[in-house]
């Protein structure tokens, strides 16, 4: 039979037995079910699992793929480096190497380390019209008395192509050599925090790196340590409502202060006792 055909046979149907119902006043309650959704399921979890109507349902967006990290090896594992996105600017010519850094096997010749000192070299082929382009972080670890354990700093990054040298310093991420380095935005951008500070003004280059984490001492296996974040303990929003309670304090003080100042009058004039008299002066 037609589909047509077919709801038309199950509309009767279910006609008949609502008018009978109503004729015997009984009560009831009708459940329209069917065998199949009418529309294609678009999450194939919830296709498996069957459809059905749940209040207050967020649907569940697709998981988010992640790239693994660049991994620097020798003997073994011992520097990690990576971003959600890693975008480079010259002269105003912007290009993602997210794709080609992570996930792809990036040209990691000139990388080094020691117990002292790493050095990540990523190179690129034909990359702003030039034949390579090569970006090489440097690390350093120190041994500091007061605090008797190592700290790690980036004391730079060189961007080297055409035979020139850009440097940006980068001596605020710097952690326990324990730890790795994580923060939310590594940009030479003054509106992204610039921790990459160009040494010349007029530097053609661009550097936003976005989720970096860096780790270039103590890796143990492909996996980055805990993470000393550059994001500080007190965000704006801590200090919007120091600010605010402090100003609330404040008027508060002051009221109290003026309510404590008042001063009542020493003598009331009392009907039954003598009257308050006031010399008149001419």
């Amino acid at each position: 039979m037609a589909p047509k055909e077919v709801l038309t046979g199950n509309d009767e149907i279910i006609g008949q037995v609502l008018s009978t119902l109503k004729l015997e006043d009984i009560p009831y309650t009708a459940v329209l079910t069917a065998m199949r959704p009418s529309r294609v399921a678009r999450d194939v979890s919830v296709e498996a699992g069957g459809l059905g109507r749940q209040l207050l349902q967020k649907a569940a967006e697709p998981e988010e793929k992640t790239h693994p990290p660049v991994i620097y090896n020798d003997t073994a594992p011992r520097i990690l480096f990576w971003a959600k996105n890693f975008s480079v600017k010259y002269n105003n010519e912007l290009r993602d190497l997210t794709a080609l850094t992570f996930g792809a096997s990036v040209n990691l010749t000139g990388s080094s380390w020691n117990e002292s000192s790493a050095r990540l070299m990523l190179t690129y082929d034909n990359l702003f019209g030039s034949s390579v382009v090569s970006f090489r972080f440097v690390l350093s670890s120190r041994f500091y008395k007061v605090s008797a354990r190592d700290w790690f700093t980036l004391e730079r990054l060189e961007i080297r192509a055409n035979g020139t040298t850009a440097v940006f310093n980068a001596t605020q991420v710097t952690g326990p050599s324990i730890y790795s380095f994580h923060c939310e935005y590594m940009s030479s951008e003054t509106q992204q925090g610039a921790l990459l500070v160009p040494l010349s003004r007029s530097s053609p280059w661009k550097v936003s790196i976005v989720d970096f984490q860096i780790q270039g001492f103590s890796v143990k296996g492909e996996n980055f340590s805990y993470a000393s974040d550059c994001s500080g303990f007190f965000s704006p929003g801590i200090w919007m409502g120091l600010l605010t309670s402090l100003l609330m304090l404040l008027v508060f003080t002051y009221g109290l202060h003026m309510i404590l100042s008042l001063k009542t009058m020493d003598r009331f004039d009392d009907h039954k006792g003598p009257t308050i008299s006031v010399p008149q002066t001419e």
